[in-house]
């Protein structure tokens, strides 16, 4: 019996250790990736460093839908919209900060970028992986759940003392 559960709670350490690496890496290229980007148009203005990020995290997030439907999860659309249109945001008030102090902006923010990806994004899909979870396990909860009183009892039955009204009471009067 103790080396079953030391044998499941061995699996579950694999299971674990190998979904926190491979999130990881694909964020760390995402990152790499966005900037890039970045800094291959460190000539061009904020605008359209903007434009083109905002099309870069369409393009982005239209494909995680697409491959999270494809493992049959249905993703937060508001939230990872939301998350790109803030990472967007982000980048080009910091570049827009730094620009006034420092002739580096542009590569101060790509290293923030790859940084804010890497580490933000696999702890972001676990929280919205988790609140999923839990608001599937609600709603099937509220499947299962009768909208009715108890086979054979009418609406007043004490079959169900709460849905009349009139729940038990104990000998000094409070309700359990």
């Amino acid at each position: 019996m103790m080396t079953e559960i030391h044998e499941r709670r061995r699996r579950l350490r694999v299971r674990t250790a190998r979904a926190a690496k491979g999130p990881r890496g694909h964020y760390l290229i995402a990152g790499l990736a966005v900037a890039g980007l970045w800094l291959l148009n460190g000539d061009k203005s904020l605008l359209y460093h903007a434009v083109q990020m905002l099309i870069v995290m369409s393009v982005l997030t239209g494909l995680q839908i697409v491959l999270d439907r494809h493992h049959g999860v249905t993703p937060a659309y508001i939230r990872l919209i939301s998350a790109k249109l803030v990472l967007v945001a982000v980048a080009v008030g910091a570049e827009w900060l730094l620009a006034r102090v420092t002739s580096a902006s542009n590569t101060i923010v790509a290293v923030g970028l790859v940084v804010l990806v890497t580490a933000a994004g696999p702890a972001l899909d676990r929280l919205a992986a988790r609140r999923a979870k839990a608001r599937a396990a609600t709603r099937l909860g509220q499947t299962h759940r009768s909208s009715g009183p108890p086979a054979g009892a009418s609406a007043d039955s004490p079959a169900d003392p709460a849905r009349s009204g009139r729940a038990f009471r104990s000998p000094e009067g409070r309700t359990p």
